[in-house]
């Protein structure tokens, strides 16, 4: 009983001051925020152009840099703009936001995201009993003392909706709705990058309900992109999204800042003729990470909850760090399988792998880490080794093989 009050101290204290840490930051950038330099800039300049029926140049370069002048303090020498490379269909979800001036619209979005987050906990709790039993306060306090979710917050992105459906999918899948959680996944697809790895691990697990759920949702967003754009923006859209990967001379596009495998192999200065070699060898690790993981994971045995949460975490991890773009901000996805993760360690064995796990999701929490990596080296993509060790800790914490009442349950709802 002692030990357990002490850890809730501990965990309470270390996730307030990680919160009032993300007060500061977010305090400093308030200045920034009124020059309309957050992401959501780009979010705000398609919405303004589709309102204005200019949705065929939605990509457009030079109508998006006039757009922004309008909204955001951009010097005399910026050329260029911070580019809308999402999706077409994305965008018709911020359209209402431009009918307010921009740091309105910026606040009413900070609140949408902290619903979303807030309905993203109340759908996976029922899934982590001992967390909501033991320590019910971290339901709120871990969420946003997580930093990729407040970084999110801060740059006005749609990290935490991607989140919201990938805790949708999960609890689609555990009651073995493949259709459905297929169906949530799909509507993911503005972050095809971060969607399209798990469908592949679907394939090599020959889960067809599921990934017909990712088509039809695939279906209706094309429709919906033609409807905004017309069929020639939209076959120019992928076009546009590898032109702009390639901007990074111009640091739109920064690999040494993508905690991923990406940034770990490409993140340095390399010579041109080293691009294409790494971005093959890049290629096959990731093909082989995504192996490794579905080989771990069997969608199928709802029985054994232990190790379902446990297949299905290491495949969130793994579509990250193969994901070809992204950001702290996209690694929010990750709070799904960290709540899951902790919620086994609660009633656990001691062992190496379950202490090494401990340490590994003190580190994944540790917002100086994120600053420092981001802010002062510049070098996030360090932090993809912290998020490989965790993968691979996971992978070899041994799941309670055990059918227990509720388990039967859930796989039979």
């Amino acid at each position: 009983m002692v030990h357990r009050h002490r850890l809730r101290f501990a965990l309470d204290s270390f996730c307030l001051g990680m919160i009032l840490l993300h007060g500061v930051v977010l305090w400093h950038a308030y200045g920034q925020i009124v020059e309309a330099l957050p992401d959501l800039r780009i979010f705000y300049t398609a919405g303004l152009m589709l309102r204005r029926g200019q949705g065929p140049t939605l990509y457009n370069d030079d109508l998006q840099l006039k757009t922004q002048r309008e909204f955001v303090a951009l010097r005399p020498t910026d050329h260029s703009p911070l580019p809308y490379n999402h999706p077409p269909f994305e965008a018709i979800l911020f359209l209402p936001f431009t009918y307010l001036p921009f740091l309105r619209g910026y606040a009413l979005w900070f609140l949408v995201n902290g619903l979303l987050l807030a309905i993203s906990i109340h759908v996976v709790r029922p899934y982590i009993p001992a967390i909501v039993k033991e320590l019910p306060e971290l339901l709120f306090l871990a969420p946003l003392a997580f930093f990729p979710v407040f970084y999110a917050f801060l740059q006005g992105q749609d990290s935490v909706l991607l989140l919201l459906l990938y805790c949708l999918a999960y609890a689609a899948f555990r009651r073995g709705r493949d259709l459905q959680a297929g169906i949530w996944l799909g509507l993911g697809l503005f972050k095809f990058h971060l969607v399209l790895p798990f469908a592949f691990i679907l394939l090599l697990r020959r889960r067809w309900r599921a990934l017909g759920g990712i088509l039809l949702s695939a279906c209706g967003e094309i429709a919906v992109s033609c409807a905004l754009v017309g069929w020639r923006e939209l076959l120019y859209y992928p076009r546009y999204a590898w032109h702009v990967n390639q901007l990074q001379a111009k640091a739109v596009i920064v690999p040494a800042n993508m905690p991923n495998l990406r940034g770990l192999l490409t993140g340095w200065n390399q010579s041109p003729t080293m691009r294409l070699p790494l971005d093959l060898l890049l290629l096959g690790l990731s093909l082989c990470l995504l192996v490794w993981v579905a080989r771990r994971w069997t969608p199928s045995d709802l029985l054994h909850a232990d190790a379902w949460d446990t297949g299905f975490s290491l495949a969130v991890i793994a579509t990250f760090l193969v994901g070809y773009h992204g950001y702290n901000q996209d690694f929010s996805i990750a709070l799904l399988p960290i709540l899951l993760t902790f919620n086994r360690l609660l009633h656990s064995e001691r062992s190496r792998v379950g202490t090494a796990l401990r340490i590994l999701l003190g580190l994944l929490f540790l917002s100086p880490l994120y600053l420092v990596l981001t802010l002062v080296l510049r070098k996030q993509s360090f932090f993809a080794l912290v998020i490989l060790a965790f993968l691979f800790c996971l992978a070899k914490f041994r799941p309670t093989q055990d059918c227990t009442p509720a388990a039967q349950a859930t796989a039979s709802a």
